[in-house]
């Protein structure tokens, strides 16, 4: 009798123990398993935001040249595959060496920086606009042909032709246009050297309407 009621004590209290032991180790679990969905979630907010830095010009807040030359190439795509209308728009800041030598290279900065705000607030959220280094700057005009390019860059000077305080300063904000219709058979570096050419040629055209 002892024996038996002994033996029913025995099993009630393995039953429990293993009950105990089955529930912490579900604890530890779910607490592991939290810990790896935070540190997942950490790391993918990481490579996003390394994403997002491989992309960005270091300077101004528009893009870098490294991702306009692949919208440059998917623009291209899709006027071989779709026919669709775009130019491509070269941009270079008069007189930056002046500004740095005249003001400092930090004025200098403070001008690049200026000069992107004020383009990137005179594209579509559609357009594509990147500082491609130094004082040049590219454009990809969605769906625009161009005449209409052309139009868009009277905009886009007039929303430059300033002047904006630095300091004590008075820094002249302006820049020199050309373009180039996005087209098929035609390689991203073609098209930025056609667009570079009409640029100097638009601006020796304006160097010598204002002597002339």
């Amino acid at each position: 009798m002892w024996r038996r009621t002994w033996g029913v004590i025995a099993v009630t209290g393995t039953q429990r123990t293993d009950g105990a032991a089955d529930t912490a180790a579900d604890a530890t679990l779910e607490q592991r398993l939290s810990v790896l969905e935070r540190e997942n979630r950490a790391l993918r907010l990481a490579v996003a935001e390394l994403e997002r830095i491989s992309e960005r010009d270091t300077l101004t807040p528009l893009y870098n040249r490294r991702y306009f030359l692949a919208a440059l190439d998917a623009a291209i795509s899709r006027a071989s595959r779709y026919g669709d209308e775009a130019t491509l728009v070269f941009c270079d800041v008069n007189r930056l060496k002046e500004i740095n030598d005249n003001h400092g290279h930090a004025a200098g900065d403070f001008a690049l920086i200026r000069l992107a705000e004020r383009l990137a607030g005179a594209v579509r959220s559609t357009d594509t606009i990147a500082r491609l280094g130094g004082d040049e700057f590219g454009i990809i005009l969605e769906k625009t042909g161009p005449d209409a390019a052309r139009d868009k860059i009277v905009a886009l000077a007039c929303a430059l032709d300033e002047q904006c305080k630095y300091g004590k300063s008075l820094i002249p904000l302006s820049a020199a246009f050309g373009i180039a219709a996005i087209r098929p058979g035609v390689d991203s570096d073609a098209l930025l050297e056609e667009a570079d050419r009409n640029m100097y040629v638009a601006k020796s055209d304006h160097k010598a309407a204002r002597h002339g």
